[in-house]
């Protein structure tokens, strides 16, 4: 997810906050799902975007757009 706001950020072993990684997969240095498929995690992204309360078309477009996002993080890259 885009982390414009401190609160959101996940923090790395020694306490700072990540500049990559949320505060829903990474806290303390380490992802919280280790074991996740990156199809997996499309699915928990795109729920939770169905779940917000924002307009449908903005919906339909960051749930299309996820899966490319996710795809920019270190995590997943190969």
């Amino acid at each position: 997810m885009p982390i414009s706001d401190s609160s959101y950020k996940g923090t790395e072993a020694d306490g700072s906050f990540s500049v990559d990684y949320c505060i829903y997969c990474y806290m303390q240095g380490r992802f919280m799902q280790p074991n996740i498929s990156f199809d997996e995690m499309v699915k928990i992204g795109q729920k939770g975007l169905e779940a917000s309360p924002m307009p449908k078309f903005q919906k339909w477009m960051f749930k299309k757009l996820y899966p490319m996002q996710l795809k920019g993080l270190k995590r997943w890259k190969k």
